[in-house]
């Protein structure tokens, strides 16, 4: 894909006109990190936002006040996205990693406000640290979410397992996951579609969703629900610690909908 890639790993920043805003990334192409990286994936996902965002689902008056939390965010670009469409978002990853990611929520999140003050759909962004598996990290965003993200967190075969149980311990009954992919490893692949079936209900976005310019063959998008029979032991555990402890709205940074759904 070296040759037709959306954004080149070896300059320091880019930008990417979304939503009718232009996104100012740092990147950082001398660091090992693979979270320093503005991955092709997380282009092709918030151009695909943009697309389905005039309606249905995706559409500002659907998503405003939702909570929404990117896994493995690295320079932050998915969850930019999903605040241009009004969703509260925190932008995790590894703590090596926050540094670059604070930098680039924090100065588009200013540049939004200050140049379109107007911009009422803007939701909030904040970051935080969350190693996978991370009990202590998990609890401390305050699960469960409304929207869970993931663009280009999945290249090796021992984070499947992380991975997955970190979701489910996010998730609630009526969390949708969205995550893009690029397909590098067939074993892998595999691996990771059986795991999300044992759990979700799995789509994948066709082709005609995508922005024409923003897709690649080896580039998919999934939306998941969790099945009732998924397994949420982490998630459960911690939420019944929350609840046990006398916090039941967990820090009370949770979403309209689901207060809604305790009337």
């Amino acid at each position: 894909m070296e040759e037709d890639r959306l954004n080149s790993p070896n300059t320091s920043a880019i930008v990417i006109e979304v939503l009718g805003h232009r996104l100012h990334l740092s990147q950082d192409p001398n660091s090992k990190h693979l979270g320093t990286t503005v991955w092709d994936s997380s282009m092709v996902f918030i151009k695909f936002l943009e697309k389905n965002s005039r309606k249905g689902r995706f559409s500002p008056s659907k998503l405003k006040g939702k909570r929404a939390i990117e896994l493995g965010a690295g320079c932050g670009l998915a969850g930019l996205g999903m605040a241009l469409l009004g969703c509260n978002v925190i932008s995790t990853d590894q703590i090596e990693v926050l540094p670059l990611l604070m930098r680039n929520m924090e100065r588009n999140a200013s540049w939004i406000m200050q140049t379109n003050p107007e911009t009422a759909s803007f939701g909030s962004v904040e970051v935080a640290e969350l190693d996978w598996g991370n009990k202590d990290h998990i609890r401390a965003v305050c699960p469960p979410f409304d929207y869970i993200l993931g663009t280009d967190i999945v290249y090796a075969e021992h984070l499947l397992e992380p991975l997955l149980h970190t979701i489910l311990a996010l998730s609630g009954p009526r969390t949708t996951i969205m995550l893009g992919y690029e397909l590098r490893s067939t074993i892998v692949h595999e691996q990771m579609i059986q795991s999300w079936r044992d759990n979700f209900v799995v789509k994948t976005i066709p082709r005609s969703k995508m922005d024409s310019k923003y897709q690649h063959s080896s580039i998919q998008l999934f939306i998941m629900e969790p099945k009732a029979s998924a397994k949420r032991g982490d998630g459960d555990n911690i939420q019944n610690s929350l609840v046990d402890d006398g916090s039941d709205d967990c820090c009370g940074c949770r979403s309209k909908e689901q207060e809604e759904d305790d009337d």
